[in-house]
C-alpha cells in the first residue's frame, strides 16, 4: 500500500509513462535485463500506468542508469527518470535495499564512497596533475540536511534493522 503522501509523485510517474505503448524496446535494450530479467523496465512502467503503484518486487533498484532505455524509447519515455521517481518513492517508505543505506552511511561519514587509490594519486603526480580535493563530511551532511535526506536515511536504517531481527 502507498503512503498518501506520495500520489502526486506517483501520478506525476503515470502521466511521464503514459506515452509508452508497451514496445519492449527498453528491455531489449537493457544490458541488465539480459542478465537479470527480473528487471525489466516495461514491466515497473506497466505497474506505474495499470495499476498506478510502484511495482513491490524492488527490481528499480537494479539499474545501471546506462540510459538505453531510454535512448532508444520511441514515444521518448524517460524511463530513467520514471525509475529513479520509483526508487524516490521506495526509499520514503523504507524500502531501499541494504547495500544502499550502507552506501549513505559510508558517504556520511567519509563525503565520498570509495577513497581514491594509491594508484591514482601516483598516476596524477606522474601526469602532473594538481592533487583532487579531499571530500568533506561536512558537505555531505549539509546537503542530506537541507534535502531531507537525512529522514529518508533514518527509515531505512530502521526498516534493515526490523529486518534482520
Amino acid at each position: 500500500m502507498v503512503d498518501n503522501s506520495h500520489n502526486q509523485e506517483l501520478e506525476d510517474l503515470r502521466e511521464a509513462a503514459r506515452p509508452c505503448f508497451q514496445c519492449g524496446i527498453c528491455a531489449s535494450s537493457c544490458p541488465v535485463f539480459r542478465v537479470a530479467p527480473e528487471m525489466n523496465p516495461r514491466m515497473s512502467v506497466d505497474s506505474i500506468i495499470t495499476d498506478g503503484q510502484v511495482p513491490a518486487e524492488g527490481n528499480e533498484w537494479l539499474c545501471a542508469y546506462c540510459l538505453m532505455c531510454e535512448e532508444r524509447c520511441p514515444m521518448g519515455v524517460s524511463l530513467t527518470e520514471i525509475l529513479m521517481g520509483i526508487r524516490n518513492i521506495s526509499s520514503k517508505e523504507g524500502k531501499a535495499p541494504p547495500d544502499f543505506v550502507e552506501s549513505a552511511e559510508a558517504l556520511l561519514a567519509r563525503g565520498c564512497l570509495s577513497p581514491t587509490s594509491n594508484r591514482s594519486v601516483k598516476k596524477r603526480v606522474d601526469l602532473g596533475l594538481p592533487d583532487l580535493p579531499q571530500p568533506d563530511p561536512e558537505h555531505v551532511k549539509l546537503i542530506f540536511e537541507v534535502t531531507g535526506a537525512y529522514e529518508v536515511l533514518e527509515a531505512n536504517r530502521v526498516a534493515v534493522k526490523e529486518e534482520a531481527e
